[in-house]
Order: C-alpha cells, then sequence, then structure tokens
C-alpha cells in the first residue's frame, strides 16, 4: 500500500511540474521579398540547400526549449554560416550573423508551449 501511495505522489509531482513548464519553439524563417530573385539558401551545418521564390519564405531551422523562462532567444545565426546567392550567383550582403538584420514575434506569451519566429528579410538591394 505504501508503494502505491509513493507511485502516485510521485506521478502528480511529474504532473505539476509538466503543467509549470513553459517550453519554446524557435524557427527561424528566409523570406524572399526581392522582385525577380529566386534566391537559394545553403546551410552547411545541415548539407540543405533551400530554393525561395520571390515573395514567398522558407523555414530553414526549427529547435524547442525547455522549460526555459526567458522572453526569447537570439535570431542571429549561430551556426557555421548560411550561403544566400540569387540568380546571377550573386552573394547576399546582408549578415545573417547580425541580431539586427533579424525580426522576431514571440506569440502565445502566457500560454504553455511559446512560439518565437524570426524572419531574415532579403531585398532587392542586399545582393
Amino acid at each position: 500500500m505504501k508503494n502505491s501511495r509513493g507511485i502516485l505522489l510521485m506521478a502528480t509531482m511529474l504532473l505539476v511540474l509538466a503543467a509549470c513548464q513553459k517550453d519554446m519553439i524557435h524557427e527561424k524563417y528566409i523570406q524572399n521579398s526581392t522582385t525577380a530573385d529566386t534566391i537559394t539558401v545553403v546551410n552547411p551545418d545541415f548539407d540543405t540547400v533551400f530554393t525561395i521564390y520571390p515573395g514567398t519564405s522558407s523555414m530553414i531551422y526549427s529547435f524547442t526549449v525547455l522549460d526555459r523562462d526567458q522572453p526569447q532567444e537570439a535570431c542571429k545565426w549561430l551556426g557555421d554560416t548560411l550561403w544566400i546567392t540569387n540568380q546571377d550567383d550573386s552573394t547576399c550582403d546582408k549578415l545573417v550573423t547580425i541580431e539586427e538584420n533579424w525580426q522576431s514575434i514571440v506569440t502565445n506569451v502566457e500560454k504553455r508551449q511559446r512560439l518565437q519566429t524570426c524572419t531574415f528579410i532579403i531585398q532587392d538591394g542586399d545582393f
């Protein structure tokens, strides 16, 4: 009987802890706001290539931060690099490693699972 109460107490504690946990999903997007350039984004960290047409965006990375109270994560690219080129093989001059080059929105702030969306916007003058 004591064993049953101990298991019940442990299960209750786990439920309470899980209910208090505020996870955050963090998503990074590249948005192609050029008028006519199709861009290519290469992420050598994961050997992935994204083709992004004018006026569209693509999620290039996502992760979940477990049980964090901080309001948001940094948006700047922390990997080795991202190679962003256009159809003419010109390289994007805007740096993904600078926080100010990213737009960040955090939604569901009061909910159990928050969402932070970071967007790197590429425009015609960035090549």
